[in-house]
């Protein structure tokens, strides 16, 4: 079977999601602002909290703005910021579509669920689920059709019969 292309997966990006988090922004700097403004804190401790607050944010949009996902040849590549993970196709034992708020790279609650044969998952959330899932069944053959995702029925097999 000829490599295929790398294929670009656009993330679904949700606006109440985005709002939410520009909300606790604001709200972060709303506690803030009166001691940076205050003159009798003392100067150090207003630098000392001004670089917190920086560097807080810094590294929140820095390991989450751009999420991308890029089907290649070999796996699935995750972006998140300067962030990167690879997972290899032949690493894949099911993905499952989900709905979750727990943290991973994504700006929304409405994602798949990708379970590695070593243990342990990841959640993304590109804008076209089944898409997704219609490409990775197509470049990762072991993987089968369960339900509403895809599943390695080989691997599943021997995880029942230990």
């Amino acid at each position: 079977m000829p490599a295929a292309e790398p294929l670009a997966v656009p993330a679904r990006v949700d606006a109440w999601y985005v709002a939410v988090a520009a909300l606790a922004l604001a709200a972060l700097a709303a506690l803030v602002a009166p001691l940076l403004l205050d003159p009798d804190v003392a100067v150090g401790a207003r630098l000392a909290v001004a670089a917190m607050g920086v560097a807080a944010i810094a590294l929140s949009l820095g390991t989450s703005v751009p999420v991308r996902y890029l089907l290649e040849p070999e796996g699935l590549t995750v972006r998140a910021g300067f962030l990167t993970l690879r997972l290899a196709y032949r690493d894949i034992v099911r993905a499952t579509p989900v709905l979750s708020p727990l943290a991973g790279p994504s700006w929304s609650l409405v994602r798949l669920r990708v379970a590695l044969a070593e243990g342990g998952w990841i959640e993304v959330a590109p804008r076209d689920r089944a898409a997704l899932l219609a490409e990775l069944a197509a470049r990762a053959p072991h993987l089968r059709p369960h339900g509403q995702g895809l599943i390695d029925p080989a691997r599943a097999r021997r995880k029942a019969g230990r």
